[in-house]
């Protein structure tokens, strides 16, 4: 099995500093601010506000196997297990009484907390919460629903027109919670950078279209951290160069992330945090996951020239923010251009909004492409929703039907 060295130690190289410059800016009275998903990160980065990603750092108490601990919390003061597992998760987190043993000193406090509804309503009230029990101001970005799925060429009109409405809100808040303004000229910067960093990922998963690709799903959900965390900066523009050049040698040479590939999937949804080493088993049974929606759906194009119209076009088409139909055309467009002759769907329990329409998603992928997709229960983060044994099962039936 091919391991990229550009992923070695990457925790301890990239995850722990973030997280050690996010408490070194609380203990110099920098702004900090919790984000959600699907919200324009750039305008923060081009105000010097520390960004702190709650859903990032769910994942990381997953994987540090503490999730379940802090999600039982939250539970014990009346919130559902039927919640999100990330919710559950950073509000036990902060409901927790010591913070000593939380993974990297627990999440450094916020000077406010910005969301948008483009990703699901469980934003809303979740970062309510955070705000009533943190007593720190919110701004909701309220952005309009994709009705038609239109991708960022074909979007109406009034569709950006009131987003950037929005967004003029957005950056009055923030110019009111920093005491600063917004120097257009550093957005320009801000935009120009995640713009080089999303081409550099996009360049890097085409490189994935390979037989024998060269990445797996593992890679990917690691590597992807900077897409969703700080892709308007230098570090992130470097690091997908040196990760782009690796993959790019390894296609050169004909090498492949193993050395028999038989099967190519595509993997919708988040994995499960807590239990990564599931892409190794993979491995084993001949398969590569080639492509994940998780890895497309975060990337868009920005015109610097036009800044707050170019957010509005990267960030309006995202699939959570449209019907069905964009997701199932993203998946069709990925199994025909990664060459997949597998689909796993899993309906993730801790997240429902990513798991809507699977049977649908099913049927439409069968019968447009005459490919078998199979349907798993798991979980983010939250393994007493995950059999492993049952998934083991399931998905070796799969892979022998396939074959």
């Amino acid at each position: 099995m091919t391991r990229l060295q550009t992923l070695q130690d990457f925790y301890q190289k990239h995850v722990q500093p973030y997280y050690r410059d996010a408490h070194k800016s609380q203990e110099e009275h920098k702004p900090i601010a919790w984000v959600a998903s699907t919200f324009p990160i750039e305008i923060l980065q081009a105000m010097d506000i520390t960004p702190i990603w709650p859903e990032n750092y769910a994942s990381i108490c997953a994987a540090r196997q503490i999730s379940v601990q802090l999600a039982e919390i939250a539970e014990n003061q009346g919130y559902s297990r039927d919640l999100c597992s990330y919710a559950r998760t950073v509000i036990g987190a902060i409901l927790k009484e010591d913070t000593q043993h939380l993974p990297e000193g627990g999440l450094p406090k916020p000077d406010f907390l910005v969301a948008s509804t483009a990703a699901c309503d469980t934003h809303l009230k979740w970062f309510q919460i955070l705000s009533h029990h943190l007593k720190r101001p919110l701004f909701l970005l309220d952005s309009p629903y994709n009705t038609m799925g239109a991708d960022a060429d074909h979007l109406e009109a009034g569709l950006i027109e009131q987003y950037v409405l929005q967004l003029l809100g957005l950056i009055k808040f923030l110019e009111e919670q920093t005491e600063t303004t917004l120097d257009r000229s550093k957005l320009r910067e801000s935009l120009a950078l995640s713009d080089n960093t999303s081409n550099l990922w996009l360049e890097i998963q085409g490189y994935r279209k390979n037989s024998p690709s060269p990445m797996g799903a593992r890679d990917a959900f690691s590597a992807i951290f900077f897409m969703l965390s700080i892709p308007a900066t230098k570090v992130a523009v470097n690091f997908y160069q040196a990760l782009r050049d690796e993959v790019r040698n390894l296609v050169g040479k004909g090498l492949g992330k193993i050395e028999n590939e038989r099967y190519r999937l595509i993997w919708d949804n988040l994995p499960m945090w807590f239990n990564l080493r599931f892409f190794n088993y993979l491995n084993s049974l001949g398969a590569v996951t080639v492509a994940e929606t998780f890895s497309h759906v975060w990337t868009g194009s920005l015109d610097p020239s036009e800044p707050l119209e170019s957010l509005a076009k990267k960030y309006l088409p995202n699939f959570a923010n449209c019907s069905l139909d964009r997701r199932v055309n993203l998946i069709l467009q990925l199994a025909e251009d990664y060459q997949a002759n597998a689909i796993i769907l899993p309906t993730n329990w801790g997240c429902r909004m990513m798991s809507i329409g699977e049977t649908v998603v099913k049927e439409a992928i069968f019968k447009k492409l005459g490919i078998p997709s199979l349907i798993l229960d798991v979980d983010s983060s939250d393994w007493r929703n995950y059999d492993e044994y049952q998934v083991k099962t399931k998905l070796e039936t799969y892979l022998k039907t396939l074959k």
